[in-house]
Formats: C-alpha cells, structure tokens, sequence
C-alpha cells in the first residue's frame, strides 16, 4: 500500500475577539481564510477543532506542516467548546517532528508574545499580522514573513474557505454551525477609540460590498451552513457609513445594510440571521437613518438577535480617560430606539432586537463610585420599562490598566445579577411562556463534557429519565435553558418556562404524550410532587397490564383524577 502523502493540520483553536466569534457552535472567518489558502493553491490538509484534538491526540509524525490558530481574547464561559489554552500550543509544538514548519497565529498568539511567551523551536513563526496571508507568502516562497492580505487576497480566500474542511468536516455542521462572515475590519474610532479594545488598531474601516458576502454566503449554504452571523462589526450602523474619515460621528447609510440583508433573505436555504455589534453614540447623534436600520433589522433578523452596546463605564472620568464609546445619555437614546422597534416577540417566541450591554472593570480612573454610577444607570433603564437581553461584566485584559478591587466588582456584579438580570428574565420570558426550537448540547453540567459526545446521550431510549438537561436557541446570546430530566443531546424541541434563574431559565417539554411521560418529566412540572408523579406512572402500568391494546388514560382529567394544573394543559396539549 501506497504512502499516504503528508498533509498540513489546521489546528482551530477558536477566536473569540470584540467582533469576531469563532468557538462552537460558531465557525470563525479567520480559520477559513487560512484552509481557503490550502484550498487555493491545491495542498493537502486536515482541520480539527480543538476539542477534536483534545479527545483523540494521533501522531503527527507524516504532517507536512501546522498551523495553529488560537484567537481567543475575550474571556468568558463556554457551553459547547473551549478555546485552546498556551499549554496546549505547547503541547501541540512538542508533538510535532522537529523539522516541519509550524505557524501559529491569532490574537491570543500575539498578547502571549508580548507577555514573553516564545516558545524554543526551529521553523516556528508567531504570525502579528494576518495568518492567513503569512502562510501564503510561506508557502510561495519558503520564508517567513509578516504579512497582510489584500483586497483580492481577501475575497479569494473568504470564498474559497466557505466551501473548504473547516465546514465540511465541522462536526457542527449537520447541527448548530453558526457561519460568522466578516463584513468590515476597523473601527470607525480608529483615530482615537477606546483603549482597551484591539478594533481601532486594525485602522480605517475597510468595506466588503453585500454582493461579495452574499456570494460567500451561498458557497457556505451549498455545503450545507444554514446559520448566519454577520460579525467582523464593530457597529452595524456604521457599515458603509458616510464621513468615516472626517466626522466624528458618521451618519449610518440605511441602503448598503437594507441590500446585505434582504440579499441573504433571499436565498431559502438560510434559517438563523444574526448581527454584532452597535455604537449607541452614532444611533444617538443619527436617530433618523438608525432608525430606518433598526427597522430593517427587525424585519430580516431571526428574533433573538441582540446589539451588543459598549458602554464598559457609566462614570464620566472612566469614560474621558480611556477614550470610551458613548456618554450615559447617549446610551439611553440608543436603548429606548432598540425597545422601540425590537421588543416585539417573533415566531420562537424571543424579541426581535434588543441591546446588550457591555461593562468592564479595571479600566483607569475607575473608583468604588464607578459602580454607583453603573447601578444608577441600570435602575433608570429598568425604571423607565426598558429591556436588555443581555449584561455582560468583565475585567479589562493586557497591560497599562489599573488592579481591580475584588470585593466592590463581586459586589457590583452580584448586584446586577439579583437585581437588572433576575427581573428582566421573568418579564421577557414569563412563567408559562413557550419558546421553540431549543438545540439540547449537555447532559448534568453547563458545559459540553466530552462524555456527552457518546452515542448513549444522543440516543432517544434516554428521553425522560432522571438527570439536568441544558440547551439554547440557536442565535447570538442565547437564553440558557434547562430540563430537569435528559433529552437526547443535538436534538430540537419546544418548551414552556417553568422557572428563572438570574441568567438562565428552567422547561418543561410541550407535546408529552400523557401515556409515555415519564415520572422525572412528570415531576419537572410545578404543582406536581414526586407523590402525584409516582401515583400517574404506578396507575398506568396497573392498567396497561390490564390492557395493553388501549391507551392506560383517556385524558388528563382521567390521569390527575381530578383537576389539572393550568401549565399541563399547555404542555401535553401542544
């Protein structure tokens, strides 16, 4: 037999940036422009995911060669994938033969560089520029060198790494993938934008047309990608906007996003639509045209899409000292457009649109009187009926920032999730309310464990005994939702709320046939104990013995011997 011919490996070690997701169940742009490199110029290649290495470590010994991508640098938990961490490179290099070239790339790759992480090896190169492009100057060349792609390299490599392994053999692909194409890089703020944030360094915005990201779109739906995220934007209003080099506030072009997005509609074969980021200062200081773009979003997204604002400080000298995003009035503004138009409830049962908002501690200037002003703003937002999806609060990353006092932002923190999450919860998703289409990703623990990717936990024959299942809705942001019994993992079904948590929320399966519900799903419902559960599933087998032609129970008066519950009507009534 033949030997087989070495091959590269691309490592997908996930990014995870301000306007870039790329951790399961997104499939990030950066890793498809690196395989649309080994796609465009014919070399043999394998991708796997981080998680796939991590369960199953072989040889590396016939590869021609590795590329790493590790881009996470935004910290957060993660339900159905992790990042790769600095000692997994490190065990990725030592696996590796010693005479084959290794490039390893991403953000991460560079904050580690410049923390003194560098790891002795020879043919190994620490890309601070585009991967992607670093590896085709390699692979034409033989030598490393930093690079940039251009504008050609750009659209080549995105269409060629929608149709490549990084989706076809995604093992996400036949469930959840979220395909995150990138439609602008820079930020308009890259003159003086916010110092914590690596967007403005990335400079003057450069546009992708909607013509070129809906090509790439449909190469991706061609191999299957029904989930879309249009990332890469450091604010969607500001897509094509006018005056990007001379104003301080461009004013939102409405035709451009209007054509991207009703562009992608078109095509049938997409399912879920969602956006990123938004500047709550361009919305404030250009109501008229962001209103005809938050209009438009409304209309083409799939509900539950969320615009994340960064605010990160309410406090007026935070705000001056690291050149932040938006004053506190103008964030108000912004919000009460989003309510305005987005609060409205879609076909899952979700709002349409509603802001997210960003908070970051450490930043400098900041006292024990910044979270003051942090809790006066949020309870002014929830005093004037307004809604927010989502509350992220995190600690800045990288140098140049000062230590953050542990007890006040653990107080703050808590706050926020007792008093702002805890609240909103059950008004956006009130007891009763039914949500579809919910993907169930693990079994027992928040995160995905590598024991749930068994065929045992995606097997119907486990549906309904005792255990915690855990699931989302397909979308950026999603609720976290739980079952207090297994359901088959990578499997859909609609529930009905049955409780609230400060960020998640518990369900009951609709459509349980009365005549199979098992004790753990019968005792999942509020106002029925483990007694009752016991009494309906004891009386049915009594009768099926009986007789096994007809159904034990005619109804579910006949069931509860008596009244029912309001919520069982709408659970196994559905």
């Amino acid at each position: 037999m033949a030997e087989k011919e070495p091959e590269w490996l691309l490592l997908d070690g996930y990014e995870d940036e301000p306007a870039a997701f790329g951790v399961p169940p997104y499939i990030g742009f950066h890793i498809r422009y690196i395989a649309g490199v080994f796609e465009s110029q014919n070399i043999p290649y394998r991708y796997l995911t981080i998680d796939q290495w991590r369960r199953q470590r072989f040889s590396l010994q016939n590869s021609a060669g590795i590329v790493v991508l590790a881009g996470a640098v935004v910290p957060g938990k993660y339900l159905r994938g992790t990042p790769i961490s600095e000692r997994e490179v490190n065990e990725v290099l030592r696996a590796a033969p010693p005479d084959i070239p290794v490039l390893c790339g991403g953000w991460a790759i560079r904050l580690w560089r410049q923390a003194g992480w560098l790891p002795l090896r020879k043919n190994l190169f620490l890309a601070v520029q585009d991967t992607d492009a670093t590896l085709a100057h390699y692979l034409d060349s033989n030598e490393w060198k930093h690079q940039r792609r251009n504008t050609e390299q750009w659209s080549k490599w995105a269409s060629a790494g929608a149709s490549s392994k990084a989706i076809t053999d995604h093992p996400d692909l036949n469930g959840p993938l979220t395909y995150e194409v990138e439609v602008y890089q820079g930020c308009v703020r890259y003159k003086q934008g916010c110092k914590f944030c690596i967007e403005p360094k990335k400079g003057v915005p450069i546009w992708r047309t909607p013509e070129d990201i809906i090509n790439e779109v449909k190469l991706a739906h061609d191999c299957g990608v029904k989930h879309v995220r249009l990332g890469g934007m450091t604010d969607v209003f500001t897509y094509m906007a006018e005056g990007v080099v001379e104003m301080e506030y461009p004013i939102p072009n409405p035709e451009p996003i209007a054509n991207l997005l009703h562009g992608l509609r078109e095509d049938e074969r997409l399912d879920i639509l969602a956006v990123d980021n938004g500047n709550p200062s361009i919305i404030a200081e250009n109501i008229e045209p962001s209103t005809e773009i938050t209009k438009t979003l409304c209309d083409t997204l799939s509900d539950g899409s969320v615009l994340s604002f960064g605010l990160e400080s309410a406090d007026p000298e935070v705000h001056t000292e690291n050149w932040l995003n938006c004053s506190v009035e103008q964030l108000k503004s912004a919000v009460r457009l989003i309510n305005k138009y987005g609060r409205e409830k879609g076909e899952r049962g979700l709002p349409k649109l509603l802001p997210g908002l960003n908070f970051i501690a450490g930043l400098n200037g900041e006292t024990t009187e910044s979270y003051n002003y942090n809790k006066k703003l949020l309870s002014s937002l929830i005093d004037d009926g307004l809604q927010l999806r989502r509350i992220n609060i995190r600690q800045v990353e990288g140098e140049g920032f000062q230590k953050i006092e542990e007890k006040p932002f653990r107080q703050f923190k808590e706050w926020v999730r007792d008093e702002i999450d805890a609240p909103l919860l059950q008004e956006m998703f009130p007891t009763g309310q039914v949500l579809k289409r919910v993907y169930w990703e693990s079994h027992n623990n928040r995160i995905r464990l590598p024991s749930n990717l068994s065929e045992e936990h995606r097997s119907s024959s486990i549906h309904g005994k005792a255990g915690v299942s855990f699931g989302r809705q397909i979308g950026a942001y999603p609720i976290l939702i739980g079952a207090s019994y297994l359901i088959p993992l990578e499997s859909e079904s609609d529930i009905v709320v049955t409780s609230h948590g400060k960020r998640s929320i518990t369900g009951v399966e609709i459509g349980l046939d009365i005549n199979s519900v098992s004790q753990a799903q019968l005792q999942a419902i509020p106002g029925i104990g483990e007694k009752t559960a016991w009494r309906i599933v004891s009386s049915r087998a009594k009768r099926m013995r009986k007789n096994r032609d007809v159904p034990a129970f005619e109804s579910l008066e006949d069931a509860f011997e008596g009244e029912v519950p309001e919520l069982v009507f709408t659970i196994f009534n559905s």
